[in-house]
């Protein structure tokens, strides 16, 4: 890619960082009796390992739903056995910072998590409490709130404390109904690991750096599971064409940036935002998955979306109006106060089911994901959509030239 860019007369620099990774060693929970399913989590970072074949328990809730007092788990018989906590709603005020994970955990990738440190604090009161009485594991819940709270625990003694995860609120109803039935029992097998990445963002380099300009990114990561085609192989390539087009090379105002670390959080485009002068920067277009197979046109800003639906309209093409803050290298700038834009072929939900009004609109197949290998080994060259990145590429180039007249 680089040896491209400079063949056409364009400088790059890289940027490099580094950032704590956290990897999934063995990742599972499951209800095993009376009935065996996956149970969709997110596991608790810097907490005490499963053993080899992870913790098999009955589930168990102490006296209060909480269990976040001295006297939760008296008269109550917890030894080896797995906690159902609940943790308390009214800590999540005023928690702000949000994660996108490409970990495969329950048997379904994740969506967002909200991290808050009061939660955390919280949780862990709960685990100090469950391990005085002999619980092996916990499983937390929002009550009536189906997303996963990311609980990061980094005190002195935290490795100590029993594994955790946080599971869906749907899913904790679900556990309590047949532990109140009969009986549950539950399988927790969690290791992670810390490691230390190093690594860079492409940029390329205007000829006045102090000049305004519009920016222009993608990430370049996939995750491990898989080769990234759709994601984001195809959102990089479409980035390289539109920096090879003319009118970047005749050193319009534009800067074209492939972002390290997305998969992680976001990393590279918040290294930049962080690091590099954002005076002269008039706005950022993203462009993240934009060859699903079973696709739609998604566009979302905060105004230079216009760009995009201009040319939409203008060629008789229909879109969606997605999240704008959909957990893409957009919301670093988003946060920063720039104006942002995309443009995606999943609405910033690539797991989700095509609807049957979407199928009418965009074609492809209703109850069926946008792409049903996201986050897969199954994302090749076989499961991407030309018509859909020909689509969002000839879009991008619409956005391009209005931004550089």
């Amino acid at each position: 890619m680089e040896r491209r860019l400079h063949a056409a007369g364009l400088r790059t620099r890289r940027q490099p960082f580094g950032y704590p990774r956290t990897d999934f060693v063995r990742d599972t929970v499951e209800q095993i009796r009376p009935q065996r399913r996956e149970v969709t989590h997110f596991p608790g970072h810097g907490l005490a390992a499963s053993p080899d074949g992870g913790h098999i328990g009955e589930l168990v809730v102490p006296r209060d739903p909480f269990g976040d007092a001295a006297d939760s788990w008296e008269g109550i018989d917890a030894r080896a056995k797995v906690a159902l906590l609940q943790l308390r709603p009214n800590t999540l005020r005023g928690a702000r910072q949000e994660r996108r994970t490409g970990c495969h955990t329950g048997g379904g990738p994740l969506g967002h998590q909200r991290i808050a440190e009061d939660q955390t604090a919280m949780a862990r009161r709960a685990l100090v409490h469950a391990r005085a009485a002999g619980v092996s594991a916990v499983l937390f819940y929002l009550d009536q709130f189906d997303f996963l709270i990311g609980l990061f625990f980094e005190a002195p003694g935290d490795t100590g404390l029993p594994p955790a995860a946080v599971v869906h609120s749907s899913a904790a109803t679900a556990l309590r109904q047949d532990m109140d039935a009969g009986g549950a029992t539950v399988r927790v097998d969690l290791e992670l690991q810390e490691r230390q990445v190093d690594t860079f963002n492409v940029l390329t380099v205007p000829p006045d750096i102090t000049a305004p300009r519009h920016l222009f990114g993608a990430h370049l990561d996939s995750v491990p599971a898989g080769p990234g085609i759709d994601d984001n192989a195809s959102g990089s390539a479409l980035l390289l064409d539109l920096a090879l087009s003319p009118i970047a090379r005749a050193g319009r105002p534009a800067q074209f940036c492939w972002w390290g670390g997305e998969e992680d959080g976001m990393r590279g485009s918040r290294h930049f935002v962080a690091t590099e002068p954002l005076e002269p920067v008039r706005g950022y277009f993203n462009t993240d998955m934009v060859a699903a197979p079973n696709y739609v046109i998604s566009v979302y800003g905060d105004g230079p979306q216009r760009h995009y639906t201009d040319h939409l309209a203008a060629i008789g093409r229909p879109w969606l109006e997605g999240p704008v803050d959909g957990m893409s290298d957009q919301v670093p700038f988003l946060d920063a106060g720039i104006p942002v834009a995309g443009i995606d072929t999943v609405n910033s939900a690539p797991a989700r089911l095509k609807d049957d009004h979407e199928a009418a609109v965009f074609g492809g197949v209703a109850g069926q994901p946008f792409d049903p290998q996201y986050h897969a080994p199954g994302d090749t060259l076989t499961d991407i959509s030309s018509t859909a990145l020909g689509i969002c590429t000839t879009a991008s180039h619409a956005a391009l030239r209005a931004t550089t007249r």
